[in-house]
Protein backbone atom coordinates (compact mmCIF):
# COMPACT_ATOMS: atom_id res chain seq x y z
CA UNK A 1 0.00 0.00 0.00
CA UNK A 2 0.98 3.04 -1.11
CA UNK A 3 2.22 5.85 1.49
CA UNK A 4 2.91 9.63 1.95
CA UNK A 5 5.74 11.30 3.44
CA UNK A 6 5.35 14.83 4.92
CA UNK A 7 8.53 16.40 5.77
CA UNK A 8 8.41 19.85 6.94
CA UNK A 9 11.28 22.31 6.88
CA UNK A 10 12.75 24.90 9.15
CA UNK A 11 15.16 26.50 6.76
CA UNK A 12 17.26 30.03 7.71
CA UNK A 13 16.32 32.45 4.99
CA UNK A 14 19.80 32.90 4.07
CA UNK A 15 20.52 29.29 3.50
CA UNK A 16 17.31 28.74 1.28
CA UNK A 17 19.28 28.04 -1.35
CA UNK A 18 22.09 26.11 -0.01
CA UNK A 19 19.34 24.00 1.21
CA UNK A 20 17.14 23.90 -2.04
CA UNK A 21 20.09 22.92 -3.96
CA UNK A 22 20.67 20.26 -1.70
CA UNK A 23 17.07 18.98 -1.70
CA UNK A 24 17.04 18.89 -5.47
CA UNK A 25 20.72 17.07 -5.50
CA UNK A 26 18.51 13.97 -2.94
CA UNK A 27 14.95 14.38 -4.87
CA UNK A 28 17.16 12.92 -7.91
CA UNK A 29 18.38 10.72 -6.22
CA UNK A 30 15.39 9.24 -4.71
CA UNK A 31 13.22 9.47 -8.28
CA UNK A 32 15.48 6.62 -9.19
CA UNK A 33 15.25 4.83 -5.92
CA UNK A 34 12.93 1.65 -5.87
CA UNK A 35 9.75 2.32 -4.08
CA UNK A 36 9.86 5.94 -5.07
CA UNK A 37 6.62 7.46 -6.57
CA UNK A 38 6.72 11.36 -6.78
CA UNK A 39 7.49 14.37 -4.40
CA UNK A 40 6.39 17.78 -4.13
CA UNK A 41 8.50 20.47 -2.73
CA UNK A 42 6.16 23.50 -1.25
CA UNK A 43 7.47 27.01 0.14
CA UNK A 44 5.43 28.42 2.63
CA UNK A 45 3.58 32.15 1.18
CA UNK A 46 4.18 33.85 4.66
CA UNK A 47 0.18 33.86 4.93
CA UNK A 48 -0.79 32.01 8.22
CA UNK A 49 2.16 30.48 10.32
CA UNK A 50 5.69 29.99 9.17
CA UNK A 51 7.42 28.35 11.10
CA UNK A 52 8.12 25.82 8.71
CA UNK A 53 9.96 27.49 5.52
CA UNK A 54 9.27 24.29 2.80
CA UNK A 55 7.49 21.08 3.21
CA UNK A 56 7.79 18.14 0.94
CA UNK A 57 4.84 15.63 0.33
CA UNK A 58 5.83 12.19 -1.45
CA UNK A 59 4.86 9.43 -2.05
CA UNK A 60 6.32 6.18 -1.61
CA UNK A 61 5.18 2.32 -2.50
CA UNK A 62 5.87 1.35 1.21
CA UNK A 63 7.47 2.73 4.75
CA UNK A 64 9.70 0.17 4.39
CA UNK A 65 11.01 1.42 0.81
CA UNK A 66 11.22 4.89 2.15
CA UNK A 67 13.17 4.14 5.32
CA UNK A 68 15.61 1.64 3.28
CA UNK A 69 16.28 4.04 0.63
CA UNK A 70 17.14 7.21 3.20
CA UNK A 71 18.97 4.69 5.00
CA UNK A 72 21.22 4.38 2.13
CA UNK A 73 21.74 7.56 1.04
CA UNK A 74 20.77 9.96 3.87
CA UNK A 75 19.86 13.33 2.29
CA UNK A 76 22.65 16.38 2.48
CA UNK A 77 20.01 19.10 3.14
CA UNK A 78 20.12 17.57 7.09
CA UNK A 79 23.63 18.93 6.85
CA UNK A 80 23.63 22.29 7.02
CA UNK A 81 23.68 24.11 9.99
CA UNK A 82 20.45 25.22 10.82
CA UNK A 83 17.96 23.04 8.64
CA UNK A 84 15.64 21.01 10.38
CA UNK A 85 13.64 18.29 9.03
CA UNK A 86 10.70 16.67 10.81
CA UNK A 87 9.69 13.40 8.21
CA UNK A 88 7.05 11.24 9.15
CA UNK A 89 5.24 8.84 7.18
CA UNK A 90 0.99 9.41 7.14
CA UNK A 91 -1.71 7.24 5.81
CA UNK A 92 -4.94 9.41 4.21
CA UNK A 93 -8.30 8.41 6.34
CA UNK A 94 -10.50 11.06 4.93
CA UNK A 95 -10.65 12.31 0.92
CA UNK A 96 -13.37 15.01 0.57
CA UNK A 97 -13.53 16.73 -3.17
CA UNK A 98 -15.50 20.29 -3.97
CA UNK A 99 -18.47 20.99 -3.08
CA UNK A 100 -19.31 24.34 -4.15
CA UNK A 101 -21.49 25.66 -6.07
CA UNK A 102 -21.16 23.65 -9.97
CA UNK A 103 -21.01 26.58 -11.90
CA UNK A 104 -17.58 27.77 -9.79
CA UNK A 105 -15.89 24.33 -10.46
CA UNK A 106 -11.67 25.64 -9.78
CA UNK A 107 -9.93 25.21 -12.90
CA UNK A 108 -8.11 21.24 -12.34
CA UNK A 109 -11.42 20.19 -10.04
CA UNK A 110 -13.85 17.64 -12.08
CA UNK A 111 -17.22 17.81 -11.14
CA UNK A 112 -18.63 15.18 -9.35
CA UNK A 113 -21.22 14.37 -6.22
CA UNK A 114 -19.46 14.53 -3.05
CA UNK A 115 -17.01 11.59 -2.24
CA UNK A 116 -16.11 11.33 1.44
CA UNK A 117 -14.96 7.88 1.95
CA UNK A 118 -13.06 6.66 5.80
CA UNK A 119 -10.86 3.84 5.69
CA UNK A 120 -10.49 1.23 8.12
CA UNK A 121 -8.02 2.28 10.69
Amino acid sequence: MAVTLLNVFIVPEHLEAEFLKNWQRSADRFSHTPGFIETHLHRNTGVGNDTFRFINIARWESAEAWHSSHAAHPPTEYAIPGVQGHPAIYECIVDMEYQGDRTDVPPGRVEGDFFQRLRAS
